[in-house]
């Protein structure tokens, strides 16, 4: 019966298992091709066969965006409260701990300043790692504050927004 063929993809031509490190390849959603991680970098996260864009956070557009990827964060450890209590399946702030040491984020928002082709920015990136982007006050603050410095600064304020939506 066909239900139970064993697949034939990591088989080797002589019939062995074919040992795939974990976390060197992964599989593009576009077209199901395997994509070495080293590859998806060098090609901004696209997918060399078939351009899908793969979904990156605020570290990899900084890497992207600055020039040799250097610049300075602003405000980094500022982080959202729970004034409310509130809770859920469990306590938003025990959801935002969990979150923090997960993705070393302490909110879903990244402000930075550096160079982009030589030229002075201001950068915040939302990032959806961050309980889906999910926008507290922080969010707001720190978008508030990156927006003062760009303008006392006068430099251009670049803002990348993220959702959970396809377009």
């Amino acid at each position: 019966m066909a239900w139970f063929k064993r697949s034939q993809e990591n088989i080797s031509s002589d019939g062995q298992k074919k040992d795939i490190p974990d976390g060197m390849w992964t599989k593009c959603s576009g077209c199901s091709e395997i994509i070495h991680k080293k590859e998806l970098d060098n090609n901004l996260f696209t997918c060399p066969k078939c351009n899908f864009h793969f979904r990156i956070g605020s570290r990899e557009y900084f890497e992207i965006l600055f020039d040799d990827g250097v610049y300075k964060e602003l405000n980094k450890k500022m982080r959202s409260v729970d004034p409310l209590k509130f809770t859920d399946t469990k306590s938003y702030a025990s959801r935002l701990e969990a979150t923090i040491k997960k993705t070393g984020l302490y909110d879903a928002v990244r402000t930075g300043e550096g160079m982009m082709n030589g030229i002075p920015v201001i950068i915040a990136c939302m990032d959806f790692a961050f309980i889906g982007g999910s926008m507290g006050s922080v969010v707001g603050e720190k978008i508030a504050r990156a927006t003062e410095v760009a303008l006392k600064k006068k430099q251009p304020l670049i803002i990348i927004s993220s959702t959970a939506g396809r377009g």
